[in-house]
């Protein structure tokens, strides 16, 4: 299922792709807050913050998505071990790095952990201006750059108008923070991804009572202090469901492409939808 509504204009130049509504009758089915794209963009995981997994190939035609298959839900199972006692299980954010172990941020644990192909648990060691992070507004969004670098950015700041912090994550340096990312227009961060051109691309949300509203930017990871990056992309309410998660990936035609996907917080007047847009280097 397809929609063709305006886009609110950027000075960036950005192209409405598709949006295609996903919808399935599997128990468990919906909460996506996180997707993960292959280079070519096909392939696709996606995350429920409800602990879940799925995998499958998104199939698209003129540049278009026409259709999803997807394999079965496979439930992440968070030894308690690995933060020494059971897990709140808010499953937000969700990176790979080049060895295809998953990364997976916990929104009210506030703890970035980690799983090999193979199956193989670890955690990122703590931070305390993370463990600081409220409850439910904690680390959203974990991305990881190519030289391995992990970044995570949290739904909440010290204030209204506060910016909010970029922690980083060396394996030779430990955890850090050389930027924030400003806060207007009522949009927090929910998803992350670092572009193939080695930007972070941030998505953010709204919401104004009745409807949701996005936006993204991206910022050069060389930045320090508090940065306002550049505009990708505003939408006006209603344009798009509850975008959380976001991907970026490279078309054949050299252009980056915007994979978003949308948390229906399993409510019936909500949906999974799977939005794309075209955005020039």
């Amino acid at each position: 299922m397809s929609t063709d509504r305006d886009v609110v204009p950027t000075a960036t130049a950005t192209r409405f792709l598709s949006s295609y509504h996903w919808t399935s009758d599997r128990d468990g089915f919906g909460g996506y807050s996180a997707i993960l794209l292959s280079p070519e963009g096909a392939g696709f995981v996606m995350m429920s913050d409800r602990t879940h997994l799925v995998e499958g190939t998104i199939h698209r035609h003129e540049g278009r998505i026409i259709g999803i298959r997807s394999g079965e839900i496979q439930p992440i199972r968070i030894p308690d071990a690995l933060l020494g006692r059971q897990s709140h299980g808010d499953t937000e954010g969700l990176a790979r790095d080049r060895d295809g172990r998953i990364y997976i941020s916990l929104e009210s644990d506030n703890r970035i952990i980690s799983r090999t192909k193979d199956g193989d648990w670890s955690i990122l060691p703590p931070f305390p201006a993370i463990d600081a992070l409220p409850p439910n507004k904690g680390l959203e969004a974990v991305a990881i750059a190519p030289d391995e670098t992990i970044y995570a950015l949290p739904e909440s700041s010290d204030g209204l108008l506060d910016p909010f912090p970029v922690f980083r994550y060396r394996s030779d340096a430990g955890w850090d923070q050389p930027m924030s990312i400003t806060r207007t227009q009522g949009h927090v961060p929910v998803g992350a991804d670092v572009g193939p051109d080695g930007r972070l691309y941030v998505l953010e949300r709204g919401f104004a009572g009745f409807g949701f509203y996005s936006r993204v930017r991206r910022f050069d990871l060389t930045g320090k202090g508090a940065v306002t990056g550049e505009t990708l992309l505003r939408t006006e309410i209603l344009r798009h469901d509850n975008l959380e998660g976001i991907s970026v990936w490279q078309a054949n035609d050299g252009t980056l492409r915007l994979t978003m996907v949308s948390d229906d917080n399993f409510l019936f007047f909500q949906r999974t939808e799977i939005v794309e847009y075209a955005v020039g280097i």
